[in-house]
């Protein structure tokens, strides 16, 4: 085989090589479901509880009702948690005002499981008789299904 020939054949594999690399991340990216955008609890939930498009609609409803509140306590749990910190700089040696801070923690992390519970509330609204069922299996899962993703231990 003569140089030209080798030349030829290595470069037509190359070429090869690339186009398939190049259809596989573009075909890889628009083979995505919908879900992986949004990928989380939302999809999980529509899944396991078979829900219809109307009640999707209003599941998503729920949804922006839901953050919208999360952030707003989330935004005074950090107002706490700033103030308690503030204590540090400050030297402050006030047990009372510690102590206050740690409960106006407590009260707004109380808070934020409340909106949650009452967004899983208004779910099981959404449900009719025959996704009920499925509904009691998934009240089993909520708390792994919105824990903390923790890095996987080598």
């Amino acid at each position: 085989m003569n140089k030209i020939k080798f030349l030829t054949l290595l470069a037509v594999g190359l070429l090869l090589s690339n186009l398939m690399l190049i259809g596989y991340v573009v075909y890889s990216k628009t083979d995505r479901p919908e879900k992986n955008r949004n990928a989380g609890p939302r999809n999980t939930i529509i899944d396991k509880l078979h829900f219809s498009e109307s009640q999707i609609t209003q599941y998503d409803e729920l949804i922006k009702w839901h953050r919208s509140e999360v952030n707003k306590a989330q935004g005074d749990l950090m107002k706490c948690k700033k103030k308690l910190y503030i204590l540090l700089a400050e030297n402050a040696n006030d047990s009372m005002l510690k102590k206050s801070c740690f409960e106006d923690i407590a009260a707004a992390q109380r808070n934020i499981e409340l909106i949650h519970y009452k967004h899983f509330e208004d779910i099981k609204k959404l449900c009719n008789s025959e996704q009920e069922q499925y509904y009691k299996l998934l009240t089993e899962e909520i708390a792994d299904l919105f824990a903390p993703h923790r890095p996987k231990r080598p």
